[in-house]
Order: structure tokens, then sequence, then C-alpha cells
């Protein structure tokens, strides 16, 4: 008989279980980095004349320590001082290229495909020109302007 009690315990210890049922749920959060940015500057040469082009190095720069900054197009605008473009000067006689771009016009404002991704802290520079049209009419109200070149960036 203590056999059969023995057995009996072993087969209850082994098959018996307890447990609570429960739902539940939860949740979590996680800050993604942004990115720095990026800025962008040029260096046209003097002395642009009518019918007449200037080169333009325009360096794009990472301002991330950390990460890579994928860059699409350099958009260009030209603008000119205020006393010139007042006095008659108009912008739309200046115009600017890459000068990786083969075929096409250049333009004010204009776009170029920069198609790259730029290495933490490193640069990429696109050569260009700036050009100054001879549109046949008088532009002594250009003479001494300032020509201003503003960048944008974008991945469009």
């Amino acid at each position: 008989m203590l056999a059969g009690v023995s057995a009996a315990v072993i087969a209850l210890a082994g098959g018996a279980y307890a447990y609570w049922s429960t739902t539940g749920g939860g949740s979590a959060s996680s800050t993604i980095a942004t990115d720095s940015g990026v800025s962008v500057a040029g260096d046209p040469a003097d002395g642009l004349y009518p019918g007449g082009s200037v080169a333009v190095t325009s360096v794009i720069t990472n301002a991330s320590s950390t990460a890579a900054q994928y860059v699409a197009n350099l958009h260009v605008t030209i603008s000119l001082d205020s006393a010139h473009a007042q006095a008659g000067c108009l912008a739309s006689w200046f115009t600017y290229k890459s000068d990786a771009e083969a075929a096409g016009s250049n333009s004010n404002p204009h776009s170029t495909a920069v198609d790259t991704e730029i290495g933490a802290g490193a640069t990429r520079s696109v050569a260009g020109h700036m050009f100054m049209a001879d549109p046949n009419t008088n532009q002594d109200a250009c003479k001494g302007a300032t020509a201003n070149l503003a960048y944008a960036v974008n991945n469009s």
C-alpha cells in the first residue's frame, strides 16, 4: 500500500501546476536623432562683365560630427545689392550653372544635382560659373555691383 500512495503522490506532484491568467499592455518610446544640417558657402571671383563669366566654387559642409548627410540638389539664387538694383541693374542678367552640367542652360534661380552622401564633418565642392548676360542694352547700372549668391540644399 505504501508503494501505491508513493506513486499517487509522485503522479500528483508531476502533474499539478497553478498559474494566473492576465492581460496587459505597455509602451516605450525613443527619441530619434535629428540631422545637424549642412551649410553652403561660395567664393565667386570678381571682375564679371557683360557677356562674361567668373568661376564659383560652392562648398557644402556637413555640420554633423557623427552622421552622414545626403544632399540631392544645390539651388543657387543670385541677387544684387539694393543700390545697384534700384539704379537699374537687373538680377535677371545674372545666371549660374555648375561645371558638371554638360547640357542645359544657365538660369537664375538654378538647381543642380549633387546626389551624394557627405560624411560626418566632411565637405563637397561644386564647381560652377556665374554669367552676366549681354542683352545689347546699357548695363552701366551694374558697374561696381555686388552679386549675392543665396544657397539652399534639399533632397527632392
